[in-house]
């Protein structure tokens, strides 16, 4: 039996996202401009009641980005964004009905940075708090550890009359190889605890648990339009930028959605991803799985490729490519690599036999149809390059990406990629969406 060597890899660039303004004026200093210094949002009283329009010299000059077209949430990786004497890798401006809701600043993060020694993570850590301290003018409280979140971080919590900032943290020895591992460094600024629930937001740990994803209901989020396209509203975009993180970003749309504020960073530390090769599906799915009581969900692998479906798919495929007189698949030594193999099918043959799998055909359009209608978007992991694809970032390999609605009457599916803006509802066919299939997972909340 041959070892089998699948792991969903993302090594995309972040696309460059769509911009309002002319082309003219997309050239943007990399420095602050006077009175649009990123610190001025953090320092009390804080952004609160700042709409999207006031927000606008500072989302142009550091470079931040509309993550979706509804305007929800803006992104910047730029580096002139700092707070006191420490600059910040990623930076989130949520808004919601129009006005800031909260900020989530990324101090670090093995995804972004890679990684980095205790002494120094404990050093940043300190320099953070120090300069929160002299923000805020007040000194800070210990949160202590949230049983409910997807990791168990440590947290530091500076109480202000109209801002709460939280600092959250996560590092410790690497299971694997016994070595300390940093994680994170993240700060959520949130209006003052009495006016959270009025806005509705919360920090990336409170809202992780069972009681939040227990209020869900599927069949509300279920938009069905005169065309026939049924779709599922309400999930949040997540990009992934630079990181090889699709199967997290995609991951933790999900979890949002559901109403469980989890975040990739952490889902990478649960699932040991590498910012660079990506995340293994089954390790995501696996550490979902242990994480069932903690976050009120479950998963379940509809369809999920293994040796022996490999196999099978070569064995058909090469027995095709004679027929038709195109190069078979080879295969060298003891390891299956199956992106290698795949880069090298020739498209037309590859899908002729892939649809030629009518039964697991049949049941791919029926899951979809029944997830969809119950308002559960389906995690689908497919090899790209093997049907033709516009603007997208990553033309071959694996990826992870979510099916979000169907259309009976031209065969098509809805689908969204965790890469930002322009990116949020994307049409093709079943055809070409079963062919380049390789795994559909339905993750939904426990009870449904």
């Amino acid at each position: 039996m041959k070892a089998l060597l699948f792991a969903f890899l993302a090594a995309c660039v972040s696309p460059a996202l769509a911009q309002e303004t002319p082309a003219s004026q997309q050239t943007l200093p990399t420095a602050p401009a006077p009175g649009t210094n990123f610190q001025d949002l953090i320092v009390p009283p804080g952004p609160w009641g700042r709409t999207s329009e006031e927000l606008l010299p500072y989302l142009q000059t550091l470079r931040f980005e509309w993550t979706s077209a509804d305007k929800n949430e803006a992104r910047s990786t730029s580096p002139g964004l700092t707070v006191g004497s420490q600059s910040v890798s990623e930076t989130l401006i949520r808004l919601k009905e129009g006005k800031v809701a909260s900020l989530i600043l990324l101090y670090y993060s093995r995804g972004n940075s890679g990684d980095i020694n205790k002494r120094v993570f404990e050093d940043k850590l300190k320099a953070i708090s120090d300069d929160l301290s002299a923000i805020t003018k007040v000194q800070p409280v210990e949160r202590g550890r949230i049983a409910g979140s997807a990791v168990r971080t440590d947290g530091l919590v500076w109480n202000t009359p109209e801002t709460q900032y939280t600092l959250e943290w996560s590092g410790g020895k690497d299971m694997a190889t016994g070595m300390y591992r940093a994680e994170f460094i993240r700060l959520t600024v949130l209006p003052a605890v009495k006016e959270q629930r009025a806005i509705g937001a919360a920090t990336p740990s409170s809202y992780a648990n069972r009681d939040a994803v227990k209020k869900f209901v599927g069949k509300d989020k279920v938009e069905r339009l005169p065309d026939s396209t049924v779709r599922i509203t309400g999930i949040p975009m997540v990009d992934q930028g630079e990181k090889g993180y699709c199967v997290v970003a995609t991951t933790e749309r999900v979890m949002r959605y559901y109403g469980a504020e989890v975040n990739q960073d952490e889902l990478a530390q649960i699932a040991n991803s590498d910012a660079k090769e990506g995340t293994s599906v089954s390790a995501m799915v696996n550490s979902l799985r242990k994480l069932t009581s903690r976050l009120g969900v479950k998963i379940k692998a509809i369809y999920s490729w293994d040796i022996n479906e490999i196999l099978d798919i070569l064995k058909d495929y090469n027995r095709a490519a004679k027929k038709d007189k195109v190069d078979e698949l080879r295969i060298e030594g003891n390891v299956i690599d199956v992106q290698e193999l795949l880069s090298k099918a020739d498209p037309k043959v590859y899908r002729e036999v892939r649809l030629k799998k009518t039964t697991d055909f049949g049941r791919f359009q029926r899951e979809i149809a029944r997830s969809v209608d119950e308002g559960i978007p389906l995690l689908w992991s497919v090899n790209l390059g093997l049907v033709p694809e516009k603007n997208i970032p990553q033309y071959a390999g694996g990826h992870m990406r979510l099916i979000i609605g169907y259309d009976p009457k031209k065969n098509e599916i809805l689908y969204s990629d965790s890469w930002g803006y322009g990116h949020e509802e994307k049409r093709m066919s079943f055809e070409d969406a079963w062919t380049i299939t390789s795994g559909l997972y339905r993750m939904e909340p426990v009870g449904t």
